[in-house]
């Protein structure tokens, strides 16, 4: 999805970067960074995922394959 497809997404979900970034305890900045594609946080974006109801794999084709190990990543 583009940028303001999942900003509009979570408009629809009644949620924004800044709550997502609160529920997390990260910036918005990095919230931002993790909508834009810039760089990859698997928990915000589980959190992105959850808030809308859409997939990661929607969300972000191909950017969150299956965890296979289970361990993420930190962020």
């Amino acid at each position: 999805m583009e940028i303001a497809d999942i900003q509009c997404a979570l408009k629809k979900a009644r949620t924004s970067q800044a709550e997502i970034a609160r529920q997390c305890r990260v910036s918005k900045v990095t919230v931002g960074y993790v909508v834009a594609g810039i760089t990859t946080s698997r928990r915000i974006a589980t959190a992105i995922s959850t808030a809308t109801g859409l997939s990661l794999d929607t969300l972000w084709p191909g950017k969150y394959p299956a965890d296979a190990d289970g361990l993420g990543d930190a962020a």
